[in-house]
């Protein structure tokens, strides 16, 4: 059993760049806009990069020196300059390709550990986690863009990408000349509440306070064996290496572990109310890019078209579901097939080539048992549960939950019935989600 390891990235962590867009330009790490740096000129640079750290304290960086936490990096000037972002371009619909020197989808990266103590450097062996987003909020009409950026992130290996709609990336670089991550990714919807981090803190009836479209996230460096995020050898490592997690949640953390991702991304149930008051459901997503590496070395797959249906074993909701697997560019992308946030929380696992002896989960035939109306039933005759585990049910559809009972409603339908529990971490998880045919 290879060790578990979580993280998060909390609501406040976000939205900091956000938070900062206005005042960024007076920040020590920014270059003043008279400055010859921002002149793409290169005849007019002078011949040797300047000091380390001589601007701010994220300027001028090579391979031999480290980024502080917390504050931006800077744009790349120079080809032996790292921890900073080249301009992004922007691909429209029809094709055409622009670069953004400065502006609206603007690269932001930088690298910290949920600390405000920007006094530090950053961790070189995975403990923090960089940041990458584009700057500003994007309109519906431009969620059909990609936009497209590379970040040079030296000494730290871009391992796993945790963003909204993202396209495609690669991981190229190494450790001694520098590693680099190039992004491709749309603007995607993200609907936002305060606090909104769990099942207990957004449930099924939570409205969010407003959407916006983005496209922001984070990067992480997996550590072998350790306190972080991690896996069991570096030939593992190597082999997810360029692996991304492509959701629109507000809240967005994963676990990596027995071969198996469990992604939580968790938003508000319902978008903001309409001009009529009425509230769409936030539309979800969450899909897993796993490169071929890791299908072909560590699964032990002779071709990425072997990655049927039938070898990927998913649960959505803690109910069996089956994944919509696609061959891309350098890898497989599994859609889980999550379409909104009533805590999905997905568990994927692709199959070892030579576990043909597995039973391989698949999507059973739904056999709902019968509740007449008007009836009730006993919650504990439903799930078993102890004071210990603070049990919150909810329920939804013709049946609702009085007290220590679900009580059918005199109308007919499809009632589903949620359990939820403190875990060992006091969060709450899906525990079990049953259906009753109401007649």
């Amino acid at each position: 059993m290879r060790k578990m390891h979580f993280i998060s990235l909390l609501t406040a962590v976000s939205l900091l760049s956000f938070a900062t867009f206005n005042s960024i330009s007076a920040s020590a790490d920014a270059i003043p806009d008279d400055s010859p740096f921002l002149n793409t000129t290169t005849s007019i640079l002078p011949a040797v990069m300047p000091d380390a750290h001589s601007s701010g304290k994220n300027t001028f960086l090579t391979i031999a020196d480290l980024p502080y936490t917390q504050s931006y990096w800077t744009q790349c000037r120079y080809d032996q300059q790292v921890y900073c972002y080249e301009p992004s371009t922007l691909i429209t619909a029809s094709g055409s390709e622009s670069v953004i020197e400065w502006g609206k989808g603007s690269p932001i990266a930088n690298c910290h550990n949920n600390s405000p103590d920007n006094t530090k450097f950053c961790s070189i062996e995975g403990a923090d986690w960089m940041e990458m987003q584009l700057v500003g909020e994007f309109t519906q009409s431009e969620a059909s863009n990609t936009y497209r950026w590379k970040v040079r992130t030296g000494k730290i290996a871009p391992d796993i990408l945790m963003l909204g709609d993202t396209q495609k990336t690669i991981v190229s670089g190494n450790a001694n000349s520098g590693w680099t991550i190039e992004i491709w990714a749309k603007p995607t919807l993200k609907a936002y509440y305060a606090g909104c981090t769990s099942a207990a803190t957004c449930s099924e009836k939570t409205v969010a306070s407003r959407a916006t479209y983005s496209v922001a996230g984070y990067s992480r460096m997996l550590g072998i064996n350790a306190a972080w995020p991690s896996v069991s050898s570096e030939s593992l490592r190597n082999a997810l290496r360029g692996t991304f997690i492509s959701t629109n949640g507000m809240s967005q953390g994963w676990v990596f572990s027995s071969d198996t991702f469990f992604v939580t991304a968790v938003s508000p149930h319902f978008l903001p109310p309409d001009a009529t008051g009425k509230s769409e459901v936030t539309p979800g997503f969450v899909k897993v890019f796993l490169p071929e590496s890791y299908i072909t070395l560590d699964r032990g797959y002779k071709d990425l078209s072997m990655v049927t249906t039938d070898r990927v074993k998913l649960t959505v909701s803690g109910e069996n579901a089956t994944a919509k697997v696609t061959k891309v560019d350098g890898g497989i992308l599994v859609d889980t097939g999550v379409e909104h946030f009533s805590a999905p929380n997905p568990e994927m696992m692709v199959l070892k080539a030579s576990d043909a002896s597995v039973a391989v989960v698949t999507k059973p035939a739904v056999v709902l048992s019968k509740l007449r109306k008007g009836t009730s039933k006993t919650l504990s005759s439903i799930a078993k549960t102890t004071k210990s585990q603070k049990p919150k049910w909810t329920a939804s559809g013709p049946c609702k939950i009085v007290g220590t009972k679900l009580v059918a409603l005199k109308k007919s339908g499809t009632c589903k019935v949620t359990l939820r529990i403190l875990n060992a971490k006091k969060k709450y998880v899906v525990k079990t989600t049953k259906s009753f045919k109401v007649s």
